[in-house]
């Protein structure tokens, strides 16, 4: 009996994976204690089924590639000498503790893709749940941040109660994943489905105004109309309906932005100190020139191998001059030169750039499904570089989340088990 019971409760536990990696997308939004622990039994998860050896891929069924148990060989390459030049990075700067500290928590990251592997090949429906759990993770982000500004339109910086520092950023990749699940649900004539992708899209853009994220509110319109040009084929034939659409969402978003105050989050540039908090006149943008500058010297002194991840805030300041140490560089590609050089900066460009080159060829790929998480991983790759340009994102966990599941969910989509061999040849959608 109780082997009865024990072998029970492991075949549970083997299906446990595709729950945790929901609960990861759904959470992922508005919750970053509870992501963080989603993704710590995600990673447990994996453990258990390689230490069973329930690892190995099912059979390739009739006109099927064979499916291999990990992502693809050009991920793998990539992710290998990222690591590589890092770890010659660490040797070099002799800060090891800061650095074998700062590459294993990259790494830990990392792993998210091929968690992800194994989850959608014990579950394939959980991939396109992902976009339903996002959608509902929104809406209560929306409600939370409506709740900090005592249920008005404001702008107040909110953070959501339960944790979510990152708003601002994570925000910035959803509204584009939105907008691509919103466009594929029409056009597939899945009305309901469209309705439930367009209130996760009002949740997000509400959440969006409470928050005021500049960068966010910069980037989000620039990539909707990405993912808009992404399916101008097929919207061709709605053009009227589209415009529509799209004017009424402008003056709605329009007069929410300016109703809510959100305005004057781009006049503190120019020096406005009404804004509510008291900010003094352009202090956000001084410490981020000053931040930039810190970098860009701590680069030129190590251009090849950088001071060695994480050690920034041990090479930077001067107390005899009262300059402060700096925690980053607050911008993700000067961090990144100043910590570990051209070699790291070349093994960082490559983990980004092998995803994108196994993805890039089936952009125009007929399958719906294959389309949309092909342009999705290009948004968040967008999405990257703006963020990128203006704060420290790599690393940052609950936008890292978002990124390597998006991506993972490419790479499965243009090389998993769902690739038929008699498919017909890719057109332009």
């Amino acid at each position: 009996m109780n082997k009865t019971w024990i072998v029970r409760a492991a075949g549970l536990a083997e299906q446990a994976g595709p729950f945790f990696l929901g609960a990861l997308a759904f959470t992922g939004v508005f919750a970053r204690g509870l992501t963080n622990l989603s993704y710590g039994l995600l990673f447990l998860w994996a453990l258990f089924i390689l230490v069973r050896g329930k690892g190995a891929p099912p059979s390739p069924g009739p006109g099927q590639f064979p499916v291999s148990p990990w992502p693809p060989a050009l991920f793998t390459a990539g992710l290998a000498l990222f690591t590589l030049t890092w770890l010659a990075s660490i040797l070099a700067g002799g800060h090891y503790a800061a650095g074998f500290k700062c590459l294993g928590g990259r790494l830990y990251l990392l792993f998210l893709p091929y968690l992800a592997w194994l989850a959608f090949r014990r579950s394939p429906p959980a991939l396109p749940r992902l976009k339903f759990l996002w959608a509902l993770g929104l809406m209560v982000a929306a409600a939370l941040t409506f709740r900090e500004g005592d249920f008005r339109l404001l702008c107040l910086r909110a953070k959501a109660h339960l944790g979510i520092i990152d708003l601002g950023s994570v925000l910035g990749l959803m509204i584009p994943l939105m907008t691509g699940a919103l466009l594929q649900a029409l056009l597939a004539g899945r009305k309901t489905a469209g309705a439930f992708f367009g209130l996760a899209l009002a949740a997000a853009g509400l959440a969006l105004i409470q928050n005021c994220s500049r960068q966010t509110l910069l980037a989000a319109p620039i990539l909707t109309l990405f993912m808009l040009w992404a399916y101008r084929r097929p919207l061709s034939r709605h053009r009227q309906k589209l415009m529509a659409g799209l004017l009424l969402a402008l003056l709605a978003v329009g007069g929410a932005f300016f109703a809510s105050g959100s305005a004057k989050r781009f006049t503190e540039m120019a020096g406005d100190t009404s804004i509510s908090g008291g900010l003094l006149p352009n202090t956000s943008e001084k410490l981020r020139l000053a931040a930039w500058r810190q970098g860009w010297a701590v680069f030129q002194a190590h251009p090849f191998l950088g001071a060695g991840p994480g050690a920034l805030p041990l090479v930077t300041g001067n107390p005899a001059t009262g300059e402060d140490s700096m925690s980053h560089a607050h911008q993700a590609f000067i961090h990144v030169l100043a910590e570990t050089g051209l070699a790291g900066f070349l093994g960082f460009m490559a983990l980004h750039l092998a995803p994108l080159a196994l993805i890039w060829p089936h952009r125009r790929s007929p399958d719906p499904e294959t389309f949309f998480w092909v342009w999705a991983a290009l948004a968040v790759n967008l999405q990257f570089i703006f963020n990128g340009l203006t704060d420290q994102v790599f690393g940052l966990k609950t936008f890292m989340y978002v990124y390597w599941l998006v991506t993972a969910a490419a790479l499965w989509q243009v090389s998993g088990p769902g690739r038929n061999l008699n498919r017909p040849k890719e057109v332009p959608c």
